[in-house]
């Protein structure tokens, strides 16, 4: 009976509270009870942010719908803000000939922006202490022809060499069979038998150069004692939760996830040619939401330290006349509206790739391409697609 007592009372005292929060209140949306502030709920963030995001997705879709119309934009797109995604579509074609529809999931080659990843890589082994940014590169590659040249210096290009697929490519004698893959261990053995001309001597200016980055791959091998695919797999792309990123070395096209074809400017494929199995310049092929992933991991120290990943976004060059600058693996734009962009971009055989990071606003951009075709995107411009 007590019981049965306590419970009437308990329901009584319910049915009462209802009736009081029920109550329109004609000075604020939110009634005080016993002290307490009953809120409505917040709605759901997702409905939220959809329909927050509805005019800028439109705004958008319509930048680059106009712009494939065009036929100046084949590819996939990505735009989010401190991670949460606002804008990501595909337009396009994997493959054209059989004119499969691209879709957000499809890898693309990076081209130059695999640089940041070997950037970060070194980063990290600086970080365990197996390496110093200013060691000179014959520490690890005792083969490695040029004195004074320092990992720093290949870093942020100033170490002055030549391209190696400048030199590789001609004369006929030095790679004389283009069929065949040449890697990163045969750019360094052309390198100590043909002393390919510098260009400055070392640390004399900046000089953008794919040559710096296959020997950081290099260096990346001997330091860990594995594969540079290998290496990237098991200490980016998995950490960062990059769950489609491969490196690819023109040997294992099998292994990638959903790749797709680049093509030249009248939609030919633009093959792949011997020079893909050299790594380190180029080489990843990604999603956009594998860069987005890779984005956040760095804001949240999963790969180095915030500390160590500060050394990248420094300016370690003189101003360019286009108003950038270089760190390491990154290139680094300030602008009067934006704050400091920090980004990459790539070309390679067919891709573009525009890879953005808006830090003041903790806003990301990615863009992939597999038609080069009408003219190069601008840095500026897509960041300030973002409010």
């Amino acid at each position: 009976m007590q019981v049965r007592k306590k419970f009437i009372r308990l329901l009584v005292v319910a049915v009462m509270m209802s009736m009081v929060i029920g109550c329109e209140s004609p000075t604020s949306d939110s009634v005080i009870l016993d002290n307490v502030e009953h809120v409505e709920p917040i709605p759901d963030s997702t409905a939220y942010y959809d329909s927050v995001y509805a005019p800028l997705r439109f705004s958008l879709d319509t930048f680059f719908i106009h712009r494939h119309e065009k036929t100046e934009f084949y590819g996939t797109v990505l735009f989010a803000e401190r991670g949460r995604i606002i804008f990501d579509k595909a337009y396009g074609f994997v493959n054209f000939p059989q004119k499969d529809t691209l879709s957000t999931e499809h890898t693309f080659q990076l081209a130059s922006a695999s640089k940041p990843f070997t950037a970060v890589a070194i980063l990290q082994l600086y970080e365990k202490g197996k390496l110093q940014l200013t060691d000179d590169v014959r520490t690890f590659l005792p083969q490695f022809p040029y004195a004074d040249i320092t990992i720093h210096q290949l870093l942020c290009h100033r170490s002055g060499l030549s391209q190696y697929t400048h030199f590789c490519d001609s004369p006929d004698h030095i790679w004389p069979d283009k069929t065949k893959t040449i890697t990163n261990e045969d750019v360094l053995e052309i390198m100590a038998r043909e002393l390919p001309i510098v260009n400055y001597p070392p640390n004399q200016k900046h000089y953008y150069c794919n040559t710096n980055f296959i020997l950081l791959a290099s260096i990346i091998e001997k330091v860990s004692g594995v594969s540079f695919e290998e290496y990237l797999q098991h200490h980016i792309f998995d950490p960062a939760g990059m769950k489609s990123a491969k490196v690819y070395n023109r040997e294992n096209y099998d292994e990638l996830i959903l790749p797709v074809k680049g093509y030249n400017s009248i939609y030919n494929w633009a093959g792949d040619i011997y020079l893909n199995g050299a790594l380190g310049d180029k080489g990843v092929y990604a999603s956009v939401y594998d860069m987005l992933n890779f984005d956040q991991a760095l804001y949240s120290g999963t790969l180095v330290h915030p500390d160590t990943l500060a050394l990248a976004f420094m300016e370690h060059n003189e101003l360019q006349s286009n108003g950038q600058n270089y760190g390491y693996g990154f290139r680094m734009y300030p602008t009067s509206d934006k704050g400091k962009l920090v980004f990459h971009t790539g070309w390679w055989e067919g891709f573009r790739t525009y890879f953005i990071r808006i830090i003041d606003h903790q806003q990301t951009v990615v863009v992939l391409t597999n038609v080069k075709r009408g003219p190069f995107m601008d840095i500026q411009e897509l960041a300030n697609l973002l409010p």
